[in-house]
């Protein structure tokens, strides 16, 4: 009895397993791979100047300063936080969170013109942000606070 046990296990596996890559879908990653590769994507420029070179090479650079300026930040280390921000503009310049988060700390600070020009480029670079409504009040608000500013100075250089 035990031989025909191993006999019927012996036809049954091929069938169970065709019928188990039948629906794993096996054929049809088959002729997924036969499918031709997509073009390979345009080289980058030697020098480095162009987008994707300046993309590929300075992304993790520049993610890593606005870490550490945030960290700057909340430390309360405006001016260390405030390179560390411009750092990462100078390697991504479309990259649109150090903009306002040098926006931020140059408020913290009271420089409110500079601040204001931040957040400016901050809704140039990224037109459809999420906060771009709180941007925009903040904007304002500086705006009207600048004019304050400016006023209070000429009136105290009047002879």
């Amino acid at each position: 009895m035990s031989m025909g046990r191993r006999t019927m296990a012996g036809k049954l596996f091929p069938a169970l397993l065709l019928a188990a890559s039948a629906l794993c879908g096996w054929p049809a990653q088959a002729q997924k791979a036969q499918q031709p590769a997509p073009p390979p994507a345009p080289p980058a420029s030697p020098q480095g100047d162009d987008d994707i070179s300046r993309r590929i090479n300075n992304t993790a650079p520049a993610e890593h300063d606005v870490e550490v300026g945030r960290w700057y930040l909340k430390k309360e280390k405006y001016d260390a936080a405030i390179e560390r921000f411009n750092e990462a503009i100078a390697l991504l310049p479309k990259y649109a969170l150090p903009y306002r988060l040098v926006a931020e700390a140059y408020e913290k600070k009271k420089f409110y013109p500079e601040a204001l020009s931040a957040y400016q480029k901050y809704l140039d670079v990224s037109p459809k942000a999420a906060d771009q409504a709180e941007v925009k009040k903040r904007i304002a608000r500086l705006q009207e606070v600048v004019r304050n500013q400016e006023k209070r100075r000429e009136e105290a250089l009047k002879p």
